[in-house]
């Protein structure tokens, strides 16, 4: 990157790391461009409409127009040349067919545009509401499910390449002929597959990866790179810069039961921690009256069909009192 201000469209268009990023041809590109616009908002506007520039002019690259309009488009640059080449006493003197042709240039450059504006690519986005699991089927054979309070984008015309925000499990298709790349974007890093099934949170100002089978890569916003392969499990910050967790072979159920959308399963778990995921399933805010009651174990599944069940499988489980108020859950050690 040599340019540090963008404030026109050819600051945009004179820089290859954003004519890269425009048409999806480096990853790392990608990550630079997604990350500074989170960080630039005010440039949105003026940096899409950079990119709306460079797709039209690789459009008429490539996509051949009627040969009329080319006729009168070809007419309309030479009429310009040549209007431009005339001395200011040539200039003078009156041009009677200059209007019909201004006005064909103008017709063509308005059927380009909207051609261009019909055609621009669409984002796509799925969501789910607290307690509730979205099960998806992608165009290219690739399904994803959401977990409560979670979404997913995409473009239409592009739909390996998604953004998360908030939890799903990705079973992605391999297309063995063209080994084309499956790639999940989050805040913290980017998930790179070619066909696998994995697990990706990004709550709590984290992205946790958990690998079920075959094999990832992860491109961490600071640069770094992870190579995965099944069990593994890798959690890291983008604010804190660094790996939080990192552990290897662990139990698959405990990291995607939720997916079957009837349990949570907890194993040795804090009962501090255990409710930070009913916390996320639910929305709902989890007060400890004492410390007994926060450090307790739990092991076992509890039912996420219904909150109430839920309250009360745990409260068996770990002999606690758990009382509900609004969308607080205060809970004591039982005496």
């Amino acid at each position: 990157m040599t340019k540090k201000k963008y404030d026109s469209i050819n600051d945009f268009l004179n820089d290859q790391s954003f004519k890269n990023w425009a048409k999806d041809k480096n990853l790392t590109d990608t990550n630079f461009w997604e990350n500074w616009l989170a960080n630039n908002p005010d440039k949105k506007e003026l940096m899409f409409e950079a990119r709306d520039y460079l797709i039209g002019i690789q459009f008429q690259r490539i996509v051949p127009i009627l040969s009329e309009s080319e006729r009168s488009w070809d007419f309309f640059e030479k009429t310009l040349k040549e209007k431009q080449s005339l001395t200011k006493e040539n200039k003078k003197k009156p041009t009677y067919f200059t209007p019909l042709k201004i006005a064909a240039s103008i017709v063509i450059l308005l059927s380009i545009s909207v051609y261009f504006f019909i055609n621009q690519p669409t984002r796509v986005t799925h969501s789910t509401g607290f307690g509730e699991i979205l099960s998806l089927k992608l165009k290219d054979g690739s399904t994803v499910t959401l977990n409560a309070n979670s979404s997913i984008s995409y473009y239409n015309n592009q739909n390996r390449k998604v953004w998360l925000d908030g939890e799903a499990f990705f079973e992605v298709d391999k297309k063995k002929t063209t080994q084309a790349k499956f790639w999940v974007i989050t805040k913290d890093l980017t998930v790179e597959v070619y066909g696998t099934s994995f697990n990706v949170n990004t709550k709590r100002e984290k992205t946790a990866v958990f690998l079920e089978e075959g094999k990832v890569w992860l491109e961490l916003k600071n640069g770094k790179t992870k190579k995965m392969i099944p069990g593994n499990y890798i959690s890291y910050s983008h604010k804190k810069d660094s790996i939080l967790e990192q552990k290897e072979l662990i139990n698959a159920t405990l990291q995607t039961s939720w997916k079957n959308s009837t349990t949570l399963v907890f194993d040795k778990m804090l009962l501090k921690d255990a409710m930070q995921k009913v916390e996320e399933t639910y929305g709902v805010k989890v007060i400890f009256k004492d410390d007994v009651s926060k450090n307790k174990i739990i092991t076992g599944g509890v039912p996420i069909t219904n909150l109430d069940i839920c309250i009360k499988a745990i409260e068996k489980s770990v002999n606690v009192d758990i009382r509900k108020e609004n969308q607080q859950l205060i809970i004591q050690n039982k005496k």
